[in-house]
């Protein structure tokens, strides 16, 4: 009797895919060979607090005259809020998904940052790799194609 190579089993990894506005959550999946990827949306996380939607001052304020380092420093206090908010997120969405993988971590510099720093204290923070990219504004089907994004995940796990 022929008996198949043992299969390897890879752990349940995911990956989010975050930017100041919005963050994904993804479980990702090898149905064939590693190269071949798919993300299976797992839940998603909307910026409530983003007040800054085309520059200048905030949204609603009536107030003229504000000047640009105000509105950097408002701009960097919603990047660390939404950052404590993603990862506080995450930290839900890991105890009702458990994974022995690993949690990819894609975003844009700045909020990646935001997002370490927001991360510090978690447990969390020992399953997650970082990559600097933003890829959030791609939809499902480009970012299971995207390299980046592919490269990320053939080391899942």
């Amino acid at each position: 009797m022929v008996t198949a190579p043992p299969r390897r089993v890879t752990p349940f990894s995911c990956a989010v895919v975050a930017n100041q506005r919005s963050a994904r959550l993804f479980a990702i999946k090898h149905p064939h060979e590693a190269d071949d990827i798919r993300l299976e949306l797992l839940a998603t996380r909307d910026n409530a607090l983003r007040a800054h939607d085309r520059g200048g001052r905030p949204a609603g304020t009536g107030v003229t005259g504000i000047s640009y380092a105000d509105a950097d420093r408002d701009r960097d206090v919603m990047r660390e809020q939404f950052a404590a908010e993603v990862v506080q997120w995450l930290a839900d969405e890991m105890r009702r998904r458990p994974t022995d993988g690993t949690l990819r971590l894609i975003a844009p510099p700045e909020f990646l940052g935001a997002l370490r720093r927001a991360l510090v204290t978690r447990p969390l923070a020992a399953k997650i790799t970082e990559c600097p990219t933003d890829l959030a504004n791609l939809s499902v089907a480009r970012l299971e194609h995207h390299p980046t994004m592919i490269d990320q995940c053939r080391t899942a796990g």
